[in-house]
């Protein structure tokens, strides 16, 4: 029974010196001095990391690729070209896909181009732009189709400038002196193309 006794104060005495030692010794952290020791303590010691780390290094992170369109642009454009509404007046027409030329069109560009005109079509003839981004086709670079054949180039990977052809009034088509410039770019925040210039006027 002594034996047993002594044990029991023994073990409570002990319980109530670790319970006495956890209460003492500074804040809890809680205490914003706490918080504010921890985070901003300048003679923290980085961790040592191996000199080249392959998760990291710039060098073995694969460079993107961009996403490309079908390389075959003759059947992207022929699928365009079969859907594509005739001009006012010329319903009796066809496109002709024999006449497009692809040399504008790029499966991997932002924005590129082809051009089609009609069967046996005339110096004077409508001409369409066709437009793709990536190799999709987006539709005509305008809604109205103008004649004479336009010069199409690249001015970056996401913009090409047209320069059009025109009859100015009283003027014989075979010496069509007038000039409309406009440029289309793909605006990737927008999801299409933008405009801006001038056509030829209207009549």
């Amino acid at each position: 029974m002594r034996i047993s006794n002594t044990s029991g104060g023994i073990l409570f005495v002990t319980a109530v010196a670790l319970g006495l030692t956890g209460c003492t010794g500074g804040t809890t952290p809680s205490d914003p001095t706490v918080t504010r020791t921890v985070t901003a303590s300048p003679t923290s010691s980085p961790t040592t990391a191996p000199a080249t780390d392959a998760a990291t290094d710039p060098a073995t992170v694969p460079t993107p690729t961009p996403t490309c369109g079908p390389t075959d642009g003759t059947a992207v454009a022929s699928r365009a070209i079969a859907d594509l509404p005739l001009p006012s007046g010329l319903q009796d027409s066809r496109w002709d896909p024999a006449t497009a030329d692809l040399a504008g069109y790029d499966p991997c560009a932002a924005l590129s181009w082809a051009t089609v005109t009609l069967e046996r079509a005339t110096g004077s003839s409508p001409v369409a732009i066709l437009l793709f981004h990536q190799g999709r086709y987006l539709g005509t670079a305008t809604k109205e189709q103008y004649a004479f054949t336009p010069d199409v180039s690249r001015t970056d990977p996401s913009t090409i400038a047209v320069t059009y052809h025109y009859a100015k009034p009283d003027e014989p088509l075979a010496e069509a002196s007038g000039r409309a410039e406009a440029t289309f770019t793909w605006s990737d925040s927008a999801g299409r193309v933008q405009m801006q210039g001038d056509t030829p006027p209207a009549g």
